[in-house]
């Protein structure tokens, strides 16, 4: 799978010779993130492996841990600083940056032949994530963020800068609270989005969808319980950088340990979807 890196004012194809003349100037950090994502496509793109179940739905493939462990040995190789994973785990240092990764999200999809996941890599700096990197299994196009310098998708072909839109009005639900109340109270939430007639509604159980709202394919998207920081740091930073929103429930800006995400193209669509999840008529009914 071809992917792009920065060389001076040119980009060169993976395994060809034909270059491109840009402008982008990379962090040498987003480069190396590029360049270990298009490898872990290229394993995706091999198959799932075996398939295990680690507790009720929720399953783990073989490519997962290996894409783990691929973008582990590089980074660590080049910087030497921390890696948390999805799948090998790690410990926040006190100090100093950091690398989380999640080598599939939306492992069920890909462990069930829909390519709707993503491979997320972000760099934290500070306690905030600076540097994004996206592969999207859904196209094979590698989504870049750097803060403060803008995203952008690298392809095959010259790099396009990602821009938020809400001409879909079109909004995704996911990462649904396990069980009991929470998870009642979420699903009467996407009940009264549905009943509102307002967006059309997807749940696509992945953050790629974080990726789609930065590409302006969703107008937003809302996260009831993210299950770790290292699943949606890389998207948050992709949305902020295309020019979104990106609050907790209660629409303080997001943070790494904040327990809901609610990201928009605008300012607009973000005050809708907060209002949805802050109505106080929301019925959620118990069982008898």
């Amino acid at each position: 799978m071809p992917y792009w890196v920065h060389v001076g004012s040119r980009v060169a194809r993976s395994g060809g010779s034909r270059k491109y003349g840009w402008v982008i100037k990379l962090r040498a950090e987003t480069e190396a993130a590029a360049s270990v994502v298009g490898e872990a496509l290229e394993l995706a793109e091999a198959g799932t492996g075996a398939i295990h179940v680690k507790v009720a739905r929720d399953v783990v493939t073989d490519t997962d841990v290996a894409i783990e462990d691929t973008i582990r040995r590089s980074l660590t190789s080049c910087f030497g600083w921390p890696v948390i994973g999805e799948e090998r785990g790690g410990e926040v240092p006190d100090e100093g940056p950091y690398w989380l990764v999640d080598p599939i999200c939306g492992t069920r999809n890909f462990a069930s032949g829909i390519p709707l996941f993503s491979v997320n890599v972000a760099l934290v700096e500070s306690g905030e994530p600076t540097v994004a990197v996206v592969g999207d299994g859904s196209s094979g196009d590698i989504l870049v963020a750097e803060a403060g310098q803008g995203a952008w998708s690298l392809g095959p072909g010259d790099p396009a800068r990602l821009s938020t839109s809400r001409l879909s009005l079109t909004v995704d639900f996911d990462a649904w609270p396990k069980a009991g109340a929470e998870r009642d109270r979420a699903a009467a939430q996407l009940a009264a989005a549905v009943g509102a007639d307002r967006w059309d509604v997807r749940c696509l159980s992945t953050t790629l969808t974080l990726a789609y709202v930065a590409r302006g394919r969703l107008a937003g998207c809302v996260m009831f319980a993210p299950s770790g920081r290292e699943h949606t740091a890389a998207g948050v930073l992709l949305v902020r950088e295309a020019g979104g929103r990106v609050t907790d429930a209660c629409g303080k800006d997001w943070v790494l340990v904040s327990d809901e995400l609610i990201a928009s193209a605008d300012d607009e669509i973000q005050q809708q979807l907060l209002e949805l999840l802050q109505r106080d008529e929301v019925d959620v009914q118990q069982p008898a």
